[in-house]
């Protein structure tokens, strides 16, 4: 009997992890300048709950650009936003503990920071020749045509799919970069998390709309994550990181 009862309580665990995320409903808090909307959705599975925050735009409309914040020149992300002309941002890469970037970084096409080879740099969020992308580190090409990059990771989806291996282990805010067409990205941060069931979520149809989330990058995360959106001055999204960091990732619209 005592088997028996084990084998139904194995049972009823292996249910419950394999039960699938549930979206709730899609909130929308409001339009942005450049046509950006900013966003929030609550996804379940059984007594987990995940919270993401969004903004999505249109690359015709809106392009990323890397802030930098060097110690000796530190400033809030309100701040940044507002010297670019930016509508929303978050935080960009990862950083040492003296503020120096880890891996890749151009800003306005100059190199701030050199490309890193580790397997945590993963990917690059670029904007080349005014089109956007990301691109796996090992295939990225170094050219004076690039005016954007940051390089981060791990790389969470791919294709539409998740990429296996991710670590299931330890719970921490994320920050995401994603890519749910070729003209339609998004900037997220989410409530504690795993990697594992980062990907998971970022997979559900639908997430941010009608389109489906083609490829997902995952900046830095835990105390740095930070996103702001902001209309007429005033946050319609606001969620604080807990410290400084290096450099900021922004949505500005284009000048046409």
């Amino acid at each position: 009997m005592k088997i028996w009862g084990l084998e139904i309580v194995l049972l009823v665990v292996g249910m419950n992890a394999s039960a699938a995320w549930t979206p709730g409903p899609l909130v929308i808090l409001g339009e942005l300048p450049g046509s950006a909307t900013a966003w929030e959705r609550t996804v379940t599975q059984g007594n987990r709950s995940v919270r993401l925050s969004g903004v999505s735009f249109r690359t015709p409309d809106c392009e990323f650009q890397v802030l930098d914040n060097p110690p000796q020149a530190r400033r809030s992300l309100a701040a940044a936003l507002e010297a670019a002309g930016a509508v929303a941002g978050a935080n960009g890469g990862y950083f040492h503990k003296d503020q120096k970037p880890l891996g890749l970084v151009i800003s306005g096409g100059k190199t701030l920071h050199v490309f890193e080879r580790a397997k945590l740099l993963s990917g690059i969020l670029e904007l080349r020749n005014g089109r956007t992308a990301l691109v796996r580190a090992e295939k990225f090409q170094a050219s004076a045509s690039v005016q954007e990059a940051l390089q981060a990771g791990p790389w969470l989806v791919e294709g539409g799919a998740v990429i296996s291996g991710l670590h299931a282990g330890r719970m921490a805010r994320r920050t995401v970069v994603a890519m749910t067409g070729r003209s339609h990205w998004m900037l997220l941060a989410t409530s504690p998390v795993t990697l594992a069931e980062l990907g998971e979520v970022l997979t559900l149809p639908g997430l941010s709309g009608k389109e489906n989330i083609r490829e997902a990058l995952n900046l830095d995360g835990g105390s740095s994550t930070l996103l702001l959106a902001l209309r007429e001055g005033r946050p319609l999204l606001d969620i604080p990181s807990f410290g400084s960091v290096r450099n900021y990732l922004a949505i500005v619209p284009r000048h046409r």
